[in-house]
């Protein structure tokens, strides 16, 4: 991958992003990556999760950042075409559809921190960061990372720990993400960092009940909030940036 490098921390580019991996349901999502130079690197269905999420690369993959990363066994078609790009496979995971035996994967990274229920997180990732033990399982799902102390969530607890460590935290309404087969979906699941400058959402971000605060919370932050299709927020199980210029 000549001129083309590994993140060095998740969810965080410093440049363009190249490749990402992401759910391949939602074909309008991959051609919107496509045109803005981006390559998606689709995960395979799931079939040990409940069916909502059995496309999420949330739940079935973790990239721990300078090319190495953990994921599902089922995943044999990602993991051959990421070890040809030159990344490591760290380990191989295998979920379980009943709660919590489904969220090993599910934790986000932020600069050297790692939001988890760390009872539950493989010790391979623990061992990469420092550890923010959270109640909320879903912590990927829950969190859209702005940048190395700022983080975007519609989660209460972790609002609440966040807050109390220093981090930089916007608390939004659940409620204005769209997940079929499910009440609504999350914050983090419908978004990804696609440049430094640039955190991208599936669907209007207009849509938000919490639009305005979002907005100007990214706008302190110099991000540009970039609405990949048109409609309602879809949580897709994230957008995971993994190489860049």
């Amino acid at each position: 991958m000549k001129d083309i490098r590994f993140l060095e921390h998740p969810n965080l580019p410093s440049k363009k992003v190249v490749h990402t991996v992401v759910s391949g349901e939602y074909p309008q999502i991959l051609s919107a990556l496509q045109k803005n130079g981006i390559t998606p690197i689709r995960i395979e269905k799931c079939n040990s999760v409940i069916k909502p999420v059995t496309e999420h690369a949330d739940m079935v993959f973790s990239y721990i950042g300078n090319g190495k990363y953990i994921c599902e066994k089922s995943q044999q078609k990602l993991r051959d075409e990421l070890d040809s790009y030159g990344f490591e496979c760290q380990g191989k995971v295998e979920l379980l559809r009943e709660y919590p035996h489904d969220i090993l994967l599910n934790h986000v990274a932020i600069g050297k921190n790692l939001i988890c229920k760390a009872d539950y997180t493989p010790q391979a990732v623990k061992d990469c960061f420092k550890i923010i033990d959270v109640k909320q399982g879903y912590a990927k799902c829950s969190c859209a990372v702005v940048d190395e102390n700022s983080i975007i969530t519609d989660d209460e607890s972790i609002f609440n720990t966040l807050s109390k460590l220093k981090f930089d935290v916007l608390l939004v309404r659940k409620g204005s993400v769209q997940l079929k087969g499910l009440n609504y979906g999350f914050i983090g699941g419908c978004c990804g960092k696609i440049a430094k400058d640039t955190l991208a959402f599936c669907g209007d971000l207009t849509t938000h009940s919490d639009f305005a605060q979002i907005k100007a919370f990214l706008n302190e932050r110099y991000v540009y909030p970039l609405s990949l299709i048109k409609g309602d927020l879809i949580d897709i199980g994230s957008i995971i940036p993994v190489t860049e210029y």
